[in-house]
């Protein structure tokens, strides 16, 4: 499972990261690893949040409309599920990927200390 949130790390400073969960309940483990984060323009926030009535019943986690969708309105040439590479010049799936690797890595070591 894997998703993607922004989150300010410094004041008025804001990354998208994303995350990746595994969960192995017969060996009872459960992992998580990050996503490197990518910087967010401010303006790009705000108008995110502008659009995101105070009604929103999802809130308290997040926002009604994407950092990703933000930006497709404003520059159409751009995926809005994949801006990151845009960006950075790095992929969303490059990204992922890279995650993905550490997280199977995490879980490998996991296994095998428990096997001692």
């Amino acid at each position: 499972m894997g998703e993607n949130f922004i989150v300010e790390l410094m004041p008025d400073r804001w990354f998208d990261m994303g995350c990746l969960l595994l969960q192995d309940p017969a060996n009872q483990i459960e992992l998580q690893a990050f996503t490197q984060a990518v910087p967010v323009p401010n303006e790009f926030v705000l108008k995110a949040r502008d659009e995101t009535p105070s009604t929103y019943p999802l809130s308290w986690s997040g926002l009604l409309v994407t950092v990703g969708e933000i930006i497709n309105r404003n520059q159409p040439y751009i995926n809005p599920s994949d801006w990151h590479e845009h960006f950075t010049g790095v992929s969303r799936r490059d990204m992922i990927s890279l995650a993905a690797k550490s997280l199977a890595g995490m879980y490998k070591i996991r296994l095998q200390s428990r096997s001692y």
